[in-house]
């Protein structure tokens, strides 16, 4: 797999600046998340491309979920 893409505002290696310190739980529940989503994504290359579907509706179901949980929060 090649490397990891850089994002705006993230440190070397992928750790973001905000994940270090968090501001807020919700800051730190969507970091949390994030690394998951990002793992989770990284193993679809062991994957048959049949199983991704399902893998992609289980991410983006974790995705509303807690972008909805932290809509009622922050």
């Amino acid at each position: 797999m090649s490397e990891p893409e850089e994002y705006p505002g993230a440190a070397p290696g992928g750790a973001s600046e905000a994940a270090s310190e968090p501001a807020s739980e919700g800051a730190a529940i969507a970091e949390q998340t994030l690394r998951s989503v990002r793992q989770r994504l990284a193993s679809l290359d062991d994957l048959p491309a049949a199983d991704h579907v399902a893998v992609f509706d289980a991410l983006h179901q974790e995705l509303s979920d807690v972008l909805g949980s932290l809509d009622r929060t922050d």
